[in-house]
């Protein structure tokens, strides 16, 4: 969600759409390339956390110009719940009086449609999760009050949702999925989201490097998870499969862009996996290319994706994808990738194995590189216009 907020807003300043664009508050810097090469001796460290703290812009200290478009943005850091339920909606309902037009850029923050005043108001819907988690509630809520003041927050979300006056999706799989749930569909628009350039460049010493610094054996099939480690991302299963593929070949499993919980560690552990697994939880931009260049395939087989970016990164990055296919991730591979239907490990070691066959594994990456081309920001910021401009 960070990368679509940074992304978009972007390519609508930088555009010549006929209206300015300001953020509300500033976007987290967590796709951004990291600042300055990273410090490696000791003594390097101070003026590296320095940095950091530099980068780092706290944005109630921000000067906001008047601006027509408004689009606020996820926020960081230990002040996040005072920030997002109080001073953020604070800010907006003041430069709401001197905007034409609102986009929330993240349907968590719809609770910001309640201080647009009389502005016409855009949200950006991502997927449907906090329905899904209100349907289908977890154990959790008996292990005491932060379960109750979640679901509370996801309430007030879900009714101030329904009062936007346009909404914005990524794939037609969700825009039925959120029709349904409001009962109609006519000011709902698909927008695809678009895919970096800077997946798209040939690096021949990428796969080198990420190798030797995750210390992988240049012949050891390698695994990629991208993303966060929650339960629908079906990280068990990426495990299990990597257990299965050890029984007959050097494989190994590399995460990016989440921590594993204490179930998934405990996993590893009992499969006796610890040595072949290697994570990297805090990944900026450089990071992430890097590491779609280090592995053989990206297996992503999530429950429940409301558009699947690493999907059109994977392809971007000439590396072949095998996913379950559920939610909109059939939609956007588009018979670019290997679906495995059901939760079975056995059934992805199969599909794994197809990509022993370079004919197959040659297509699939071409097909996946012609199909991330379809995707460009460009094409995203001017989609998006065209919803704003009937509500000026």
């Amino acid at each position: 969600m960070d990368k679509y907020a940074h992304r978009l807003h972007d390519w609508l300043e930088s555009s010549d759409l006929g209206f300015q664009v300001r953020l509300a508050a500033h976007i987290g810097a967590l796709t951004r390339d990291s600042i300055g090469r990273r410090a490696s001796a000791a003594g390097d460290k101070r003026k590296e956390r320095t940095d950091r703290r530099k980068a780092f812009v706290r944005w109630w200290t921000q000067p906001v110009d008047p601006s027509r478009v408004i689009l606020p943005g996820p926020l960081h850091g230990p002040q996040q719940w005072a920030a997002r339920y109080y001073f953020y909606p604070w800010r907006v309902k003041r430069e709401a009086k001197r905007a034409d037009l609102v986009h929330v850029l993240d349907h968590s923050y719809a609770h910001m449609i309640e201080k647009a005043g009389r502005c016409p108001v855009v949200v950006t819907v991502h997927d449907l999760m906090p329905v899904v988690v209100l349907r289908n509630p977890t154990e959790n809520w008996r292990e005491g009050w932060r379960e109750g003041v979640r679901t509370r927050f996801l309430r007030q979300a879900l009714k101030a949702l329904r009062q936007a006056d346009s909404y914005i999706v990524g794939t037609e799989w969700l825009k039925h999925e959120l029709a349904t749930w409001l009962g109609n569909d006519k000011n709902i628009f698909v927008v695809p989201f678009g895919v970096d350039r800077s997946f798209f460049g040939e690096s021949t010493v990428a796969r080198e490097r990420g190798r030797r610094d995750w210390r992988i054996p240049e012949d050891a099939f390698t695994i990629l998870h991208v993303g966060s480690t929650v339960d629908r991302k079906n990280v068990p299963l990426v495990i299990h499969t990597l257990a299965r593929l050890r029984q007959h070949t050097d494989a190994y499993l590399l995460q990016v862009g989440g921590r594993f919980t204490v179930e998934q560690e405990q996993l590893i552990e009992r499969l006796d996996l610890r040595s072949a697994v290697r994570s990297a939880a805090s990944a900026d931009e450089t990071v992430l290319r890097r590491a779609y260049r280090t592995a053989d395939v990206l297996l992503f087989p999530s429950l429940y994706e409301g558009f699947g970016f690493p999907v059109l990164e994977a392809f971007a990055s000439g590396l072949p994808v095998v996913t379950s296919g559920a939610g909109a991730l059939k939609e956007v591979a588009a018979g670019a990738a290997v679906v495995v239907e059901g939760r079975d490990p056995a059934d992805y070691v199969h599909a794994l194995e197809r990509l022993d066959d370079s004919d197959e594994r040659d297509e699939l990456i071409e097909k996946g590189w012609a199909r991330a081309r379809q995707f460009t920001w460009q094409k995203t910021a001017q989609l998006t216009a065209e919803v704003y401009k009937p509500l000026f």
